[in-house]
């Protein structure tokens, strides 16, 4: 899977930067390694997770 190419709600895609930064966070927060997390999800898991992630930092940036 190529996760740059996660398409955000409301458009746009999360850069390469973002999706692993996503992926790595929900590695540590399961704790586990993010070698044995995208073992062992789905890429459709993956996108989600991704999508998630950036959704948050959205929300973030605007209550700012």
């Amino acid at each position: 899977m190529s996760k740059s190419m996660v398409e955000l709600p409301g458009g746009g895609c999360a850069t390469e930067s973002e999706a692993l930064t996503a992926l790595a966070a929900e590695a540590k927060r399961r704790g586990v390694s993010y070698g044995k997390l995208v073992a062992d999800t789905t890429e459709w898991e993956q996108a989600e997770i991704i999508r998630d992630y950036c959704a948050s930092k959205r929300r973030n940036r605007r209550k700012k």
